[in-house]
């Protein structure tokens, strides 16, 4: 009613509300610039969900991709397409938008009606004209903290898909190790009834028989073991996919591991590109100007934030008097020392933050970089090397079974130990592709988490661990 009598006044309050800009939340919640972030890095065409929407990838699309043996592409594809938990990793996303967005709207007004009399009343509505002088800087505080959010997810994103190539990777690997378990348990059941045959004829001793009934019984707990290290290595996979029902348990994989590359990847500047290329470090910088801004709004605060400005109608006596009304807090026991002083020292945090994470990207560049050649070295030469010579010792060794010149048990021993050396070697694979996303993770995201190369695995023929 006020505004409708003061045509001055309201004038006024629509330049005020114009200055206001009123942004809004984007309706893909501020995805699109998460894609770019991620795309701008990585090479390919995976959609990331929306919220409001249904998943980029629909339960048939999956159940396509299901019938054969999965992909390391279309694991990667699932994963982020149709797993709800990418939905969950974006939300902060979304959040950050509606603080931005918050930042360009004013406080509402107040509203004040004081009634002395049946005679005389007093009205007033005061706008915020401090946080409108304030405004600018809190955009620009909000703007760079929705950046460093989009950085944030964009790491959790590319995160979330070397989780998926690692878990692809452990579970082919698993599935291959439990192959030649098998392989060799059937060698050792066919040896076991041979020796049982030739302890029946009087051939070998009963203490052969027993040896040869707990290699039989040994070989039997390990492939136990070794198909539960490749149900838990499924499971983990199935997760990070997001799979569950029907789609969890028609999950099939290729039986052995990718071959190696055939020679090792050499990145000169591998310490700049991690500077230049990591999101980490982007977010990092980001966030340092976000403090130098929060600096200076907390310089401004105690004086701006608390002016309010309005229109004031009183009424007394019949007669109706107008003017304008000024309300402000002020900073005499609390002119923002303290909070200055904290402004300043969380800047200085961000700023030596900044110049580690730096420090850090470059240092785990070239760790990363030395453990992927380290693991191409030995994986290339287990397999140009080692395992060649090991076959020609199986052969030669069933030569002289052939001839009668060595017993049973000495070409069991044999199978044994060339089963091991296999067994290192999908271990030695496996590794080398490992590090090979651990590398590309920390050229480009935030870098995985420390890797640990130490094989769990159980020997065939000890009966003890080894480190692969």
């Amino acid at each position: 009613m006020i505004l409708k009598k003061y045509t001055k006044t309201a004038a006024v309050l629509s330049s005020v509300f114009s200055i206001a800009a009123c942004t809004s939340v984007p309706n893909d919640g501020g995805v699109s610039e998460v894609e770019n972030l991620y795309h701008e890095r990585v090479d390919s065409g995976y959609r990331l969900p929306v919220f409001d929407d249904s998943l980029p990838m629909s339960v048939e699309d999956v159940s396509e991709l299901l019938k054969t043996p999965l992909s390391l592409t279309d694991a990667e594809r699932i994963s982020v397409e149709s797993n709800i938990i990418v939905k969950a990793k974006l939300a902060k996303v979304g959040i950050a938008e509606a603080d931005y967005a918050q930042a360009g709207r004013m406080e509402n007004p107040g509203l004040a009606y004081e009634r002395f009399s049946s005679a005389e009343s007093t009205t007033s509505i005061l706008f915020d004209v401090g946080g409108l002088v304030l405004m600018p800087l809190k955009r620009q505080m909000e703007q760079r903290r929705l950046e460093a959010t989009r950085y944030r997810a964009a790491i959790d994103i590319m995160d979330h898909i070397a989780g998926t190539r690692k878990a692809w990777i452990n579970a082919i690997a698993e599935k291959q190790k439990t192959a030649l378990i098998e392989r060799a348990l059937e060698s050792v059941e066919t040896s076991n009834n041979l020796t049982r045959q030739m302890t029946a004829l009087g051939h070998s001793s009963v203490i052969e028989a027993a040896q040869s009934e707990l290699v039989l019984g040994g070989m039997q707990a390990t492939l136990i073991k070794q198909r539960l290290s490749e149900g838990a290595a499924r499971e983990s996979l199935i997760r990070q996919l997001g799979l569950w029902g029907v789609q969890a348990q028609s999950l099939k994989l290729p039986d052995r591991l990718p071959r190696l590359p055939g020679e090792k990847l050499d990145i000169p500047a591998v310490e700049q590109q991690a500077i230049e290329g990591r999101l980490d470090v982007q977010m990092a910088k980001f966030n340092l100007e976000s403090m130098a801004e929060n600096l200076k709004l907390t310089r401004l605060n105690p004086f701006l934030s608390a002016i309010e400005l309005g229109v004031v109608d009183e009424r007394a006596d019949g007669e109706t008097e107008r003017g304008y009304e000024i309300e402000l807090r002020l900073p005499i026991f609390d002119a923002g020392g303290v909070k200055n002083g904290k402004a300043r020292i969380v800047f200085e945090q961000a700023q030596a933050q900044a110049q580690s994470t730096a420090v850090n990207a470059a240092s785990a560049s070239r760790e990363a970089l030395a453990t992927y050649r380290s693991s191409w070295e030995i994986a290339n030469h287990m397999e140009s090397e080692m395992l060649p010579l090991r076959q020609r010792i199986s052969s030669e060794e069933l030569l002289l079974y052939n001839g009668m010149l060595i017993s049973v048990f000495d070409l069991l021993s044999d199978l044994l130990s060339a089963t091991d050396m296999e067994v290192d070697y999908v271990n030695a694979v496996r590794t080398f592709w490992l590090a090979d996303t651990n590398l590309q993770s920390v050229l480009t995201g935030a870098g995985g988490a420390e890797m640990s190369f130490d094989g769990g695995a159980e020997t065939l023929s000890g009966g003890s661990d080894k480190a692969h």
